[in-house]
């Protein structure tokens, strides 16, 4: 992240007391978990994004401070500790620290020091610099405190609900970025920094956004028993950091030689193993970065035993993060369609599968009590729209109009029937065997609208053979049966081309933020189609405004029907 900020304020000054008699000769953020002051942790992900330099408020047991970092420094970046010897708040600490920015500063991140968090930070931060606000509060959905009022368009309107709004409540993480010019009208007063973000709500509205937090993990750790079992869970073995040769030793299997890893977007390593008889399974191993990967393992148990046409989940170590399931082969869907005859029957069978999932899915998860992922609604909508502003436009501000015609997608969308949903029902994700079609990578499968998955595979952006626009036109007709539709065919036709539309938003997000955020070039490559195929599914829907967008961005061509 070549532009994320590089100087970043870690507030360390605060007293400790919920976390007493721990923090009676220590500050809270160097208390230690896994043998290094939790603060640490913070420092990580701050510097793998960027930052070089970090401002740390000190005041309760400063010299403890200098003693965690003898030489003012974590790895090549700078530590400068501004000791408060009356403590300031954590507004008057912010504007304290002014005077110790850059003119490179114009950008500053603020990490409460005693906050463990997985947030995305490049996501976190191209939401802050697209929309132009003054300060973002990165936010969670559900906490301790829920007092943070968020407009349904991303904007702040109360904290602490001081202000009596009503709009949707969310969890401050203790995580901000403010702009330069923000932390120049913080008041020098010994007052807490929440006093000047209502301040700006109410003189500037819009001027403070918030960003939604959904990484697996954050702890804001307000009591010892608390912090008792975040450290007891961060100090037992890190799932998915086993060695892949130890991995398949787990279940008595040894790599196979000459494979390199099988890669994938998300996050999880693959590699083919055999047992000494010669039989040959997949090894998956996860980590924590995403919680849908570990529940794949059990969703994956469900949907076999309701006669879907999944992998069967052969053994699984939860705590190492080591799956073993059912060798299936490497054919999939999206390599046949390169071939010079068009796989009809295996996207017919694909087509059929996905028919079972809608229908059985959901009845099969519950009855093998498998927790799902959020389901399908605004909110979710909502973010897909914000990930492909954030990670595609990367600047470019929306227009009113063309923000409300993005919104009524999900108003369309959200009231349809729910179903267990794939979520990511792409070519790539369909493995063929004699032309019968088995899903994968259904980790991210949900309550949401069947029209969302149909129009994942009609418009998949990796399709890219010939009389492909002809043969789009079959799989939806072939879907059309599958799903048993009542209404009318132009019904049918106007929500895929609506739930395809909201897909592609999606899609293309995904590609922008692989590609360009993540070094997959891989990804990126695809970024064109998806944005030429969303330009065609917005254009069939009537939505105008998208169409034209998508087209400005990859020069295709809008399409009427």
């Amino acid at each position: 992240m070549p532009d994320f900020p590089k100087t970043a304020f870690i507030l360390g000054a605060g007293l400790g007391t919920r976390l007493r008699p721990l923090t009676e000769h220590c500050p809270k953020p160097l208390l230690p978990l896994g043998g290094k002051p939790m603060v640490e942790r913070a420092l990580a992900k701050l510097y793998a994004a960027g930052t070089r330099r970090f401002l740390i408020n000190t005041h309760h047991c400063p010299e403890a401070w200098t003693q965690a970092f003898p030489t003012s420094r974590w790895q090549d970046a700078e530590i400068r500790f501004v000791h408060e010897p009356v403590l300031l708040e954590t507004g008057g600490g912010l504007a304290n620290i002014n005077q110790f920015l850059t003119a490179e500063d114009t950008q500053l991140v603020v990490w409460n020091g005693d906050i463990l968090s997985d947030v995305q930070l490049a996501e976190a931060y191209a939401h802050h610099t697209t929309n132009g606000a003054e300060a973002t509060l990165v936010v969670r959905e559900k906490g301790p405190n829920a007092n943070v009022r968020i407009t349904d368009d991303g904007f702040v309107t109360d904290l602490r609900d001081r202000l009596g709004k009503s709009d949707a409540a969310y969890q401050y993480t203790g995580i901000s970025f403010v702009t330069r010019t923000f932390v120049a009208g913080v008041p020098p007063a010994s007052v807490s920094l929440v006093e000047h973000f209502l301040t700006r709500v109410q003189a500037t509205p819009g001027s403070v956004q918030g960003y939604l937090d959904t990484s697996a993990h954050w702890h804001d750790l307000g009591t010892v028993a608390e912090y008792q079992q975040v450290k007891a869970e961060i100090e037992k073995p890190v799932r998915g950091a086993i060695a892949t040769a130890d991995a398949a030793k787990l279940f008595g299997y040894t790599l196979t030689a000459g494979e390199a890893p099988i890669k994938g977007g998300s996050g999880r390593r693959f590699h083919r193993v055999a047992k000494p008889d010669g039989s040959t399974a997949m090894l998956c191993i996860y980590d924590d970065a995403r919680p849908e990967n570990l529940g794949y393992g059990r969703l994956g148990h469900a949907l076999f035993a309701a006669g879907i046409n999944v992998p069967q989940v052969l053994a699984e170590d939860t705590d190492a993060g080591v799956l073993v399931m059912e060798d299936l082969g490497d054919t999939d869907l999206c390599s046949l369609t390169q071939q010079p005859t068009f796989p009809w029957p295996a996207v017919a069978s694909a087509l059929e599968q996905l028919g079972h999932l809608h229908r059985l899915g959901a009845e099969a998860v519950q009855t093998a009590g498998v927790p799902l992922m959020e389901p399908f609604g605004d909110k979710l909508y909502a973010w897909e729209r914000q990930y492909f502003t954030d990670n595609v436009l990367a600047g470019r501000k929306l227009d009113r109009d063309l923000q409300h015609e993005m919104a009524t997608l999900a108003k369309e969308l959200s009231g349809r029937p729910q179903v267990l949903v794939h979520r990511d029902f792409q070519s790539q994700n369909i493995l063929v065997r004699q032309d019968q079609a088995w899903l994968i990578d259904f980790q991210g499968a949900r309550l949401g609208c069947q029209f969302y998955d149909y129009a994942s595979l009609v418009f998949d952006p990796y399709l890219t053979c010939k009389d492909m626009d002809l043969w789009r036109i079959e799989i939806e007709d072939h879907a059309r049966e599958v799903a048993d539709w009542k209404g009318s065919l132009d019904e049918f036709s106007h929500l895929l081309h609506i739930a395809a539309t909201q897909r592609l938003l999606q899609a293309c997000g995904a590609y922008a933020f692989l590609g360009r955020k993540q070094g997959r070039a891989d990804f990126l490559a695809h970024l064109p189609q998806g944005l030429r195929n969303l330009t065609i599914a917005a254009s069939l829907c009537g939505k105008r405004r998208i169409a034209r967008m998508a087209e400005e961005l990859a020069g295709a061509t809008a399409v009427s029907r």
